[in-house]
């Protein structure tokens, strides 16, 4: 690692917040989450799609006139992987009158219900030896470079790690990738880039999800629905989407709602513990070049 390009970079890293999308199916465009609506002049029913080996929890709501329904809505619910799940079946309420209705709803990876397992325990993010520099951490502090951009309910417990392209990016914690982008060939300092960067997305068995951004292109090693062990080869580091210099962008997030509706994730709390003995944890902080142990 060249420390002082990583001193020189330090300062610009900071102004960068990783905010990646669930994903589109790289094979055949659709979204691998849809809600199918199937309807007669009498009636109307909705049915949840997940094609994805990640558990979702969805927003449903729907408004209309002339109409029944077999449920109390809005809904908000969870979708097993590779599952369908019935919804809400809606009726004409006068006959002769025509229905009308619309629906809204929103959905993420992960189960609103089942809280982040507190006691989890960490790896960093890199081989054993790999030095990196913290470039910003939930420790962040007013002042530490020129902008603490972690600083909100999406991105509170992120941590950026200054690496050189090319670094060997490992799993922090056992999971099932749910999602993968490694097609991306640009990155920037550009807002414009803010959707195209590489990453990896990995639940966990609390169906917490850690992300894994900036990374090279073409060179994830892992695929959606593979269940990978802490340490396990992802992917290497890089440069992509909307950043100030090669680093990687780690958090670890679970599904809420507010009030509105809206599905969103929120940041959770992470800490990291040494590979060996009794497994140590390691305090991490700003502007420290440190090695993964």
């Amino acid at each position: 690692m060249n420390l002082s390009l990583l001193a020189r970079i330090l300062p610009v890293l900071a102004l960068f917040v990783w905010q990646p999308a669930f994903a589109e199916d790289k094979d055949n465009g659709k979204f691998q989450f849809r809600i199918d609506e199937f309807r007669s002049p009498q009636r109307a029913w909705f049915v949840a799609v997940n094609d994805s080996p990640a558990v979702i929890t969805v927003f449903f709501g729907l408004t209309g006139s002339n109409i029944e329904a077999d449920k109390k809505l809005p809904l908000t619910f969870v979708v097993p992987p590779y599952s369908r799940q019935n919804i809400v079946h809606i009726t004409q309420a006068v006959r002769w009158e025509p229905m009308r209705f619309s629906i809204r709803y929103s959905y993420q990876p992960g189960n609103l219900y089942t809280p982040p397992d507190r006691s989890a325990r960490y790896l960093l993010p890199f081989e054993k030896g790999q030095p990196f520099l913290v470039v910003q951490s939930p420790a962040s502090r007013p002042g530490f470079g020129t902008l603490i951009t972690h600083n909100n309910d999406y991105s509170r417990y992120a941590y950026d790690f200054g690496v050189s392209e090319g670094t060997l990016v490992t799993a922090a914690r056992d999971g099932v990738v749910i999602d993968t982008r490694d097609t991306f060939t640009i990155g920037g300092p550009n807002p414009s880039f803010s959707t195209k960067g590489n990453y990896v997305a990995i639940m966990h068995d609390d169906h917490s999800i850690a992300y894994y951004a900036h990374l090279a292109p073409r060179s994830v090693f892992v695929s959606r629905g593979q269940h990978v062990h802490a340490g396990a080869a992802l992917a290497y580091s890089g440069n992509t989407g909307y950043s100030h210099g090669p680093h990687l962008h780690f958090d670890v997030r679970q599904a809420a709602i507010l009030e509105m509706g809206e599905v969103v994730h929120i940041s959770v709390p992470v800490e990291f513990y040494k590979r060996d003995g009794w497994g140590e944890k390691i305090i991490l902080e700003d502007g420290k070049l440190i090695k993964a142990q």
